[in-house]
């Protein structure tokens, strides 16, 4: 049986954060742009685009506005210090790792390492109906920012493991890229982080064939 993934708002922004966040460090070249607390600042401050990206998706049932605006509060009242940073990039090492256990199909290894990073985040699950539907939420808007970047990921693909098995971590199979990316085809047959990768790939592939007919 194949299906389309669907996430909700909440967990549609905390799988994108969690990729976003995985791919600030380049696993090929070893570039990281989350280095400083400005570098961290502008990443947390950036995320709001996931919320309007789903804003312009048309769904009724969130007070978009409402929402929008308790996320910014959430990130601008925040200061991020040196020691987030290092709290962040741990985080980012466990959750690229967590795709790299996935890819190998080791389930039960993912779910420890995200259990452990829930247990160090202190995660605590509550309903929220503020601003639409019920629905859960697990991170704090005054523990600071470390803490709440890593419950929101943390869950995020906690939610991806538990509904829909290791298949739907990627890492791109691009040798010059290795980003991480969650696949919501239909399939589960994406093997690329993008349409760009793939094309690329493709052109090698057949620059490939065509010297060694020569």
């Amino acid at each position: 049986m194949t299906c389309q993934i669907n996430f909700t708002y909440y967990e549609t922004l905390s799988v994108n954060l969690a990729v976003d966040l995985i791919n600030t460090l380049c696993s090929v070249t070893g570039t990281d742009s989350l280095t400083t607390p400005e570098q961290l600042k502008h990443f947390l401050v950036e995320s709001e685009k996931h919320i309007l990206d789903l804003k312009s998706g048309k769904n009724k049932d969130f007070n978009w506005e409402d929402i929008i605006a308790v996320h910014r509060k959430t990130i601008q009242s925040q200061p991020v210090r040196p020691e987030d940073v290092k709290i962040v990039e741990s985080l980012r090492q466990s959750l690229r790792t967590v795709f790299e256990l996935a890819k190998e199909q080791k389930a039960q290894e993912a779910a420890a390492l995200l259990n452990e990073q829930l247990r160090i985040s202190g995660a605590t699950p509550r309903i929220s109906w503020l601003h639409g539907p019920y629905h859960l939420h697990f991170e704090s808007g005054e523990d600071g920012c470390a803490h709440w970047l890593a419950t929101t990921t943390t869950m995020g693909l906690a939610f991806v493991l538990i509904e829909f098995g290791t298949e739907r971590f990627g890492i791109c199979a691009s040798a010059s890229c290795q980003k991480a990316f969650i696949d919501t085809s239909k399939n589960k047959s994406k093997r690329y982080c993008s349409e760009a990768c793939a094309h690329r790939e493709s052109v090698a592939a057949f620059r490939k064939r065509q010297r060694s007919k020569s």
